[in-house]
């Protein structure tokens, strides 16, 4: 097969990752209709290689394979090479992620697949060394196998992709018959989800260890008293163990261990996100003062080390940093030992886990496992000031790289995150904080009335995934309930609009995972498990039942029932993968909502009147509608337009279902309405 000279075409790319391999050996081509149309030309198969800045195993490969020129040569003489970044292309990725599960592999990235020149899977894998070893085939020997085949035993291959491809289109298109889940379904589901629970160590399952906040999310709201603690005991560990950065804030990805001790160290922004609105939760249950700091230490971390000025939050922190991973985070006993104060040095090295011979492989990953509560205030405030000791010498190393990436999903989460820590502690200048960043996105990514899927430099040509849709829309729902603007509920319709035109499944009881324009990929997926990040479907049908609630229109929690009908089937069969969605249907059947009367001239004072005490009281923060006496919505259902037209002056009114307590206009007569609302209901 003779070289064609395509050259590396990746140069001017928005995605940081892809740009990290512009100046390979590999005649890189990104995702589109050229790269399809020059292997139809060439009769070559396609390499898809997927990844992500901050990924470090993406890293390795491309090191010793990619920037290898015999195996480039190799790559660029038999196939058509297109290089994907999983975060601005999540369709992509998750597409050709379902093809290697059904081949039997287990997922992560890099994600490596061989495809049709139609962009039908053939046959895939993840990280492959160069040259055979950890019980991998070498990523030349797999190159000149596929180029053999695709030469001499084509019809095999293809007789394999097209049988793929069908099983791949039957999950997409396929509706399963709708069961009937009663009411208590989410709860019951928490009861057996306790089962699943490291009751020492907390966390779902053994090592790797993720948080899987929207399992969480869930346990915190439906959840039975003993979901609860489980939840509890498990955020302490997160919190104390070294998955958190104890001296710049935030949070890992996910544990390596069992423990919590030693995480995979690159920092996501969705990661933190979600734990910020999970802590802020568990915080309002409990009051524990470990989880209010580190939900303040998180926030710090965004600003400081995430903000992308005037744009958003970038994507992610790399785990590596001069190459190595997690460099810039351990450390060894002699630095520690240089650095903090020898009169707190025994307190530090005691609390923090410092000995000569570390906690792994012989470096020091700062945690405080060995006790999960605060000490006294005093201790507290002499490990403070060793922790800035420790961050000043650390701010003088090579820090990682940042994938400035800005993308609509999880800014949302951010945002979502923000305003509810704000409103559940009172702090303007978070809730000042979510209100730019909102502002910043939707300038950045709302253009001629669709949102983009990521911004970097350059925003991207392509509409975004419908989680991103999904999560600016819970954002701006849950601006408006902080602050009582109903710019931001009609933000939230806006967006709503978009997914009903241009997301809304011909079914009508789902929305599709890309926007209809997007047609350069062979499926369009249908999808409701959580991943890594919330349902979609369940954030949808969340926002669904808030506008329903807020507006008073039947028809938003119809569609939502739609959604819950879909998914009926799944979410009894593999219930941890819906957590997102049970939540929703928790929220629809259970949960309390909240009518907030006050006049308009009050409402920017909401947080410190009757919706701050109900909320402090509750414990979790509900679906609030702000209403102005005598100018109630006519939408409204009618026993809220009684209870809110009757009122001359600030009143909350709670409601389970269509059962509302009687108003109360005092703080201190919030307890018996709940009470009684629960008590009816």
């Amino acid at each position: 097969m003779t070289m064609v000279d395509i050259g590396n075409r990746l140069a001017e790319s928005t995605s940081p990752y892809l740009l990290q391999h512009k100046d390979n050996p590999v005649h890189w081509l990104p995702w589109g209709e050229e790269a399809f149309e020059l292997a139809r030309r060439l009769d070559r198969p396609i390499l898809l290689s997927i990844g992500y800045a901050a990924c470090h195993w993406c890293h390795v490969m491309a090191h010793e394979s990619f920037e290898n020129p015999a195996i480039a040569a190799l790559m660029n003489e038999h196939f058509v090479n297109v290089k994907v970044d999983r975060e601005e292309r999540p369709d992509v990725d998750r597409l050709y992620m379902q093809a290697l599960h059904l081949m039997g592999e287990q997922g992560g990235w890099p994600l490596t697949m061989f495809l049709t020149p139609e962009g039908t899977p053939i046959w895939g894998g993840t990280y492959f060394p160069p040259e055979p070893r950890y019980g991998r085939p070498g990523f030349r020997q797999v190159l000149e196998e596929i180029a053999r085949l695709w030469r001499e035993d084509r019809e095999r291959l293809l007789t394999n992709a097209r049988e793929l491809s069908r099983t791949l289109a039957r999950r997409e298109e396929t509706t399963p018959v709708a069961i009937s889940l009663p009411a208590d379904f989410p709860r019951r589901v928490c009861k057996a989800l306790i089962r699943h629970f490291d009751p020492e160590k907390g966390g779902i399952g053994g090592a790797p260890k993720f948080p899987q906040c929207p399992a969480l999310d869930l346990l915190l709201h439906a959840g039975v008293a003993e979901a609860r603690q489980q939840v509890v005991n498990t955020l302490r560990h997160i919190c104390q163990g070294g998955i958190h950065d104890h001296l710049g804030g935030g949070f890992a990805r996910y544990s390596t261990d069992e423990l919590w001790l030693v995480p995979h160290f690159e920092k996501m922004l969705y990661d933190n996100a979600l734990l910020i609105t999970v802590l802020t939760t568990a915080w309002l249950q409990t009051g524990e003062d470990l989880f209010r700091i580190r939900i303040g230490e998180t926030i710090d971390f965004l600003e400081r080390e995430l903000h992308v000025e005037g744009a958003g939050y970038a994507a992610s922190l790399d785990a590596d940093s001069e190459g190595e991973e997690g460099k810039f985070y351990v450390w060894s006993y002699d630095e520690i030992r240089r650095i903090v104060s020898p009169e707190n040095f025994d307190l530090f090295a005691r609390v923090y886990d410092v000995t000569p011979r570390g906690n792994w492989e012989g470096r020091i990953v700062l945690n405080r496992r060995r006790q999960l509560t605060l000490l006294d205030e005093e201790s507290e405030r002499f490990l403070a000031q060793e922790r800035a000791r420790l961050f000043s010498a650390r701010s003088r190393r090579v820090p990682p790289a940042r994938d400035d990436k800005v993308l609509a999903s999880w800014n949302g989460l951010a945002v979502s995150a923000l305003a509810r820590a704000a409103l559940a502690f009172d702090r303007r200048e978070w809730l000042k904080m979510a209100r730019e960043r909102f502002r910043e996105v939707m300038n950045t990514l709302h253009v001629n009335d669709e949102l983009r899927q990521s911004w970097n430099g350059h925003v991207s040509p392509t509409p975004a995934t419908a989680d991103g849709v999904a999560n600016m829309m819970r954002a701006a729902i849950d601006l408006y309930q902080a602050t009582a603007d109903t710019g931001y509920l009609e933000r939230a319709q806006d967006l709503l609009r978009l997914m009903q035109n241009h997301y809304l499944a011909d079914s009508m009881d789902a929305f599709c995972y890309t926007h209809e324009s997007v047609l350069d990929i062979p499926l369009r997926q249908v999808h409701a498990e959580d991943e890594a990040t919330p349902s979609y479907q369940g954030v949808m049908a969340e926002n669904l039942l808030h506008l329903a609630h807020v507006g008073g229109d039947a028809t938003l929690a119809e569609l939502a029932e739609r959604i819950f009908q879909r998914f009926s089937r799944a979410m009894t069969e593999v219930p941890l993968a819906h957590a997102t969605l049970l939540k929703a249907h928790w929220l629809k059947h259970s949960g309390v909502k909240v009518v907030l009367a006050q006049d308009e001239a009050r409402q920017e004072d909401s947080r410190e009147t009757l919706l701050h005490a109900f909320i402090r009281q509750l414990t979790l923060i509900p679906p609030v509608a702000h209403l102005s006496p005598g100018k109630t919505p006519e939408s409204l259902p009618p026993h809220l337009q009684a209870a809110a037209c009757a009122e001359d002056r600030p009143a909350l009114i709670a409601c389970r279902g269509q059962t509302c307590a009687m108003p109360v206009h005092r703080k201190e007569d919030i307890p018996g309405a709940l009470e009684l609302i629960w008590r009816l209901s």
